[in-house]
């Protein structure tokens, strides 16, 4: 019981602390600044509303996680593996194989004749 009467006695105190408060106004000409300011404002092209948009974080991570998802598919589709190493080493092959056309050169000709 006496802990109520105390909690009652404070709130009793807090309000009464609080009889003398007045109004809180503005400062002088602030009305007069505010709409100067207001007036300054000049409204925003395509260009500064389309940044506006793209620096807001939420844009701005999805769209790097975006980008950097395509390159992380992009790179895994692009690993070799071991059928296309098998692949381009045989088409190595046949390409060696199919153009040695065996061409002697002005030297290889000199020695034939010799």
């Amino acid at each position: 019981m006496k802990a109520r009467r105390d909690i009652e006695q404070e709130i009793n105190r807090t309000l009464g602390s609080l009889d003398g408060v007045q109004r809180a106004e503005p400062g002088d000409f602030f009305f007069t600044r505010l709409q100067a300011r207001l007036a300054r404002i000049e409204p925003m092209d395509a260009w500064e509303r389309f940044i506006s948009v793209i620096a807001r974080p939420s844009i701005a991570f999805s769209a790097l996680a975006l980008i950097l998802a395509v390159n992380g598919i992009m790179f895994a589709m692009n690993l070799p593996t071991a059928e296309r190493q098998e692949q381009a080493a045989l088409q190595q092959a046949l390409a060696d194989e199919e153009y040695q056309f065996g061409i002697a050169n002005f030297y290889e000709l000199e020695k034939l004749e010799q």
